[in-house]
C-alpha cells in the first residue's frame, strides 16, 4: 500500500453531529511525488469499495477516527469525503476539535489528509497521470494544535509564543478529552518551572520569559486549575 499526503481545503464541519467534509485528494494537480490524479480516478473504488473504507489517525489501523458517510469522486476539485467522527473516543474527539481550531485560527490552516492506496492504471501517453486508484483508507494527520504543544520543551523553543499561548487559552474553552487537557496542563506546568538562569529564555530575554510564565499562570487561574 502506498501513501500520499495532501493539504486541502476543509469544506464543512458540523460540531453538533461530529461530521467533517474534507478533500482527501485534488485532481489535475502535480503532487510532490510527481503524480497527477485524473478526474474519475476514484470512481470505481468509491462505487465498489466505499462501505469497506476506513478512516484512520496517522494511518494507524488501531486508531479508527470514524466512519465514511459519503465520498464524491465527481466533485470538480477532488475526492470529497464526509466523515462521521467517533466522538465517544477521546483521540477521535480531540482530532475533531484540533481541526475545528485550525478553521478558527487567525490565519486558518488546511487540514492534512493522507490516502492509503494502490495504483491500478496510469495514462499510457503520460505516465504522471493516474487514471485509476484502489483506495483502502484515508487518514487525518496529527494537526498543528497537538504538534506545536508537544514540541514545546522549554520557553526558548517557542518561536511564535503569543500565538501558541492564544491557542492554549482557546483549548480550555473547547470540550477536549480529559487526557488532552491533562497533557496540556503538564506541559504548561513544566514551562512555569523553567529557570531563566539555566538559559531557558526566549531570545535570552528574562523579562519576556517572566511575561510568558505569568500568562500561563493566568490561564490556569481563569480555568480553576490552580
Amino acid at each position: 500500500m502506498l501513501i500520499k499526503q495532501f493539504s486541502h481545503e476543509l469544506k464543512d464541519l458540523d460540531e453538533v453531529k461530529g461530521v467533517i467534509k474534507a478533500y482527501a485528494n485534488a485532481y489535475d494537480n502535480e503532487d510532490s511525488d510527481g503524480d497527477i490524479s485524473v478526474k474519475g480516478s476514484f470512481n470505481r473504488t468509491v462505487n465498489n469499495n466505499w462501505k469497506r473504507m476506513r478512516v484512520l489517525k496517522d494511518h494507524d489501523t488501531k486508531m479508527s477516527l470514524g466512519i465514511p458517510l459519503e465520498a464524491n469522486a465527481s466533485d470538480n476539485y477532488g475526492l470529497l469525503t464526509t466523515t462521521q467522527f467517533f466522538m465517544h473516543k477521546s483521540f477521535a474527539k480531540d482530532m475533531f476539535y484540533d481541526i475545528k481550531m485550525m478553521m478558527e485560527a487567525q490565519n486558518p490552516l488546511n487540514p492534512e489528509l493522507s490516502i492509503g492506496y494502490e495504483i491500478v492504471a496510469r495514462d499510457q501517453k503520460d505516465n504522471r497521470k493516474i487514471t485509476e486508484y484502489k483506495l483502502m483508507e484515508y487518514s487525518f494527520l496529527t494537526s498543528w494544535a497537538a504538534n506545536e504543544l508537544a514540541t514545546v520543551q522549554d520557553v526558548k523553543s517557542i518561536k511564535n509564543h503569543y500565538g501558541i499561548l492564544e491557542m492554549i487559552t482557546k483549548m480550555y474553552d473547547i470540550p477536549y478529552s480529559d487526557e488532552r487537557l491533562k497533557s496540556i496542563e503538564l506541559t504548561l506546568q513544566s514551562l512555569t518551572k523553567q529557570d531563566p538562569s539555566q538559559g531557558a529564555t526566549l531570545e535570552d530575554d528574562p523579562i519576556e520569559f517572566e511575561l510568558i510564565k505569568s500568562t500561563i499562570k493566568n490561564i490556569f487561574k481563569n480555568h480553576g486549575n490552580i
